[in-house]
């Protein structure tokens, strides 16, 4: 009876299956795209940035001795660090693999150095890691715009397309970089990156873990392990774990790009506002549906009621009703959803240097399909108990008296 109820209304199983597909087409549409837009942003100002960075902790401030004399009362400052090396760098990044989320690990020796191109000096920031753990962490593959930077040898220098520009340097050049140590080496331009972060492209070089090493005199020591995670989101939590098991000091990306992640939160509780207020919006227009519908068959519900027709079977008909109405409405709102997220998913943009990007960067999440169609059914099951329970209550005798 319910399912006749759906298939001769079709008039009003249309407009109540057409609400329902809109609220699931728009969640999903709204989630997924913003989810991808979260992505890109986070891929592009954190892409080349480690997660997290593990550093040797900062030394305790040293008392005064006791000298008996007259004490005076002052603030506490925190000793300048004696030794920022960590020894055993390799058994440092096997211990971090055991910590859940890590995915990749990369030790490195870094710091400020000048660049000598004639008589000028550019101040540059030297980051020294074995490329190919070093990729795992900044993905510089993706932005080479020439030669090479996996398979670089302890002279071959990495600089961004920036600094270049500034210069004047060009592949197979040789330049000379004097670290803060006072040490000077000579490189050869190996290969030359655009991020697209200005910052970066403009002010930073890389070399292979030796390298580096023997330009800032580390030995076989490391200033700092960089962290990647499969989920970014988690890097406050693991930096904590990490900082409370090994002691050592960590800084995570949430804690320096703490407006970004205020900005991300505040963008996450704007689209699930705008859900909830389209699933309302559509649960409401339902409801008002299902209302009209119990009116137009009042008499109907009258006549089974005589006939020995119970509450409780007819207030399982109009709900039956509603959960057939969600289900192919939810349905057709999720088929609606994927088919114009994929259509703008097509468009594509001008990037650097011809490369090309999406113009709508959604990302097709199960979740967020499934979430969609499950909160369209639930809202409309609620929206047609109303309805529901005003025919049940409905008295024969009134309904057949009135005609």
């Amino acid at each position: 009876m319910a399912w006749r109820y759906v298939t001769t209304s079709r008039g009003q199983t249309g407009l109540t299956v057409a609400a329902v597909a809109a609220a699931v087409c728009l969640i999903i549409f709204i989630n997924c795209l913003l989810q991808g837009v979260q992505s890109r942003f986070i891929n592009d100002l954190i892409g080349s940035l480690a997660h997290i960075s593990v550093k040797v902790p900062d030394p305790d401030p040293e008392p005064l001795d006791d000298t008996g004399e007259k004490s005076y009362a002052a603030t506490v400052q925190k000793q300048l660090q004696k030794k920022d090396e960590l020894r055993r760098p390799e058994e440092l990044e096997s211990l971090l693999h055991s910590f859940p989320h890590v995915k990749f690990t990369a030790s490195s020796v870094g710091g400020q150095a000048f660049l000598l191109r004639g008589a000028q000096r550019f101040g540059v920031t030297v980051r020294g890691a074995d490329p190919i753990k070093q990729e795992g962490i900044s993905n510089l593959s993706d932005d080479m715009v020439g030669g090479r930077w996996l398979s670089i040898g302890p002279n071959d220098l990495v600089i961004g397309y920036k600094l270049s520009q500034d210069t004047g340097l060009k592949l197979g050049d040789t330049v000379t970089l004097i670290s803060s140590e006072q040490i000077r080496k000579t490189y050869t331009i190996g290969g030359i990156f655009d991020t697209g972060q200005v910052q970066v492209d403009g002010s930073t070089v890389f070399v292979t873990l030796r390298a580096a090493q023997q330009l800032f005199a580390t030995g076989r020591d490391a200033r700092s392990i960089s962290i990647k995670l499969d989920d970014p989101w988690q890097a406050n939590r693991v930096s904590q774990m990490i900082e409370d098991s090994l002691g050592l000091k960590t800084e995570s990306w949430m804690v320096e790009q703490a407006q970004l992640v205020n900005a991300f939160a505040a963008q996450n509780g704007t689209r699930i506002m705008i859900s909830f207020f389209s699933l309302a919006a559509s649960a409401f227009g339902i409801s008002s549906v299902l209302i009209v519908s119990v009116f137009q068959r009042s008499r109907q519900i009258g006549i089974l009621k005589s006939m020995g027709a119970k509450d409780h079977q007819i207030l399982r008909v109009f709900a039956l009703q509603g959960l057939f109405i969600s289900v192919i409405g939810a349905l057709v709102g999720a088929l609606s959803g994927y088919s114009l997220l994929t259509v703008l998913m097509s468009f594509k943009q001008v990037a650097r240097f011809g490369k090309s990007d999406q113009l709508f960067p959604a990302i097709l999440d199960p979740k967020v399909f499934a979430l969609a169609m499950l909160s369209a059914i639930v809202a409309t099951l609620m929206a047609s108990l109303l309805p529901a329970l005003r025919a049940a209550r409905t008295n024969p005798v009134d309904v057949i008296a009135e005609g």
